[in-house]
């Protein structure tokens, strides 16, 4: 057996094994994102209007866009705005006016209704991977319902429970973006 006194040897040898290894994987391969745990059903109701989309207010600013479809999908559109305008003015360059959204698993996400009761999954970034938060909460009327809580579910349970207080109000809007996706069959 042959032993070695010091590392100068050993050190490049072991940088060079874990550069090969690394290159040879792939982070689908080691690390896997969050599966959505609601399945994806056609929205039949009228308990939420869906012809526009859904924002959250806070300390005078706007934030949180969510357009839901008929056919279950959720569209995230995010941002902060500081009026209604610069919302509408926001989807038409970004969403209607250019489909890089579509390319973004973390912008989608499903939603289902049931009762006043109101649900929706959808991905959020993280490193290495993109995890599922459901945000849950009752629907007040069709055009405002409210989140009470966030958890991710692992295994059947509800895991990294947090409470909100979050007021979602309606905005028609047309046209919406499109709600095809490579993500969401």
């Amino acid at each position: 057996m042959v032993t070695l006194k010091n590392n100068t040897i050993m050190n490049p040898l072991i940088s060079i094994l874990i550069l090969l290894l690394m290159s040879n994987c792939n982070k689908d391969k080691i690390w896997k994102d969050d599966e959505l745990s609601i399945d994806r059903k056609e929205y039949t109701g009228n308990i939420l209007r869906v012809d526009g989309y859904y924002y959250d207010t806070f300390n005078s600013s706007y934030l949180s866009l969510y357009c839901f479809y008929r056919n279950g999908i959720l569209l995230a559109a995010g941002g902060v705005f500081s009026s209604i305008q610069e919302m509408d003015d926001y989807i038409n360059k970004e969403f209607i006016n250019s489909q890089k959204y579509k390319e973004y698993k973390s912008n989608w996400g499903v939603f289902k209704t049931e009762g006043n009761s109101i649900q929706f999954e959808r991905w959020y970034p993280s490193e290495p991977l993109l995890k599922a938060y459901i945000r849950a909460g009752h629907i007040l009327n069709d055009t405002t319902f409210v989140i009470t809580e966030s958890y991710r579910m692992k295994k059947g349970k509800k895991t990294e429970v947090d409470s909100e207080s979050e007021t979602y109000h309606f905005r028609q809007f047309s046209p919406k973006p499109d709600s095809t996706n490579s993500f969401i069959k």
